[in-house]
């Protein structure tokens, strides 16, 4: 049987980077972020979908979404958020559950799920066990900044677009710390080898 972690986290709390590390270690990822994009800018249903939400000006001449129109609607409040989700969101699980099946004929005995949203969406339900990538709050908002290019009040508003990270890591079975100075590669070969041992749905944190 495959063990299939979820991967979570606020946004700038570093996912990427320990999916990097776990990829480093034969471990395939599934990032639902990629997967979204792909759905939205291929899938013709979703853009009807779109289209009906937001009107015509959200789908471009050459049919792809406008990021611009999306991002202003999103932008106007969690329940705008779950709107674009509600029509997403089925579209990348049917994706993540393929690539789970085909991935599940592969060597590692682990896979893993990175999505921001993954209780909020359910994809949790799909997961062996779930584990929360967490950072303070200045590093998150610092992170966000130099890789967006924005404001301080901008980072904090995308962040408060989010569950707070205290949230996700009370519902996460396992925690991970990315604060740019506890050192990640202990802390990964340390989930990796209590996941092996003590099984994939024990609830801890790593120190």
């Amino acid at each position: 049987m495959k063990h299939v972690l979820g991967i979570t986290g606020s946004i700038g709390s570093g996912k990427s980077l320990v999916c990097a590390l776990l990829e480093e270690r034969g471990i395939p990822v599934f990032y639902t972020d990629d997967e979204a994009k792909a759905e939205m800018r291929d899938n013709a249903d979703i853009h009807r979908e779109l289209i009906a939400l937001l009107g015509p000006e959200a789908i471009s001449p050459d049919g792809r979404p406008v990021k611009a129109v999306l991002a202003d609607y999103i932008c106007r409040g969690p329940e705008y958020a779950d709107n674009i989700n509600k029509i997403v969101h089925p579209r990348v699980r049917e994706r993540m559950r393929r690539w789970i099946k085909r991935e599940s004929e592969g060597a590692s005995p682990l896979l893993a799920v990175e999505s921001a949203l993954l209780f909020e969406s359910g994809f949790n339900t799909d997961c062996t066990a779930t584990l929360a990538v967490v950072a303070p709050l200045e590093v998150r908002v610092s992170r966000i900044m130099r890789r967006d290019h924005i404001t301080r009040d901008k980072a904090l508003e995308w962040i408060g677009l989010q569950m707070p990270q205290e949230e996700k890591a009370d519902l996460a079975d396992h925690t991970i710390t990315n604060d740019g100075i506890t050192p990640l590669t202990p802390q990964i070969d340390q989930l990796l080898s209590r996941l092996s041992t003590h099984g994939y749905n024990a609830r801890y944190s790593i120190k």
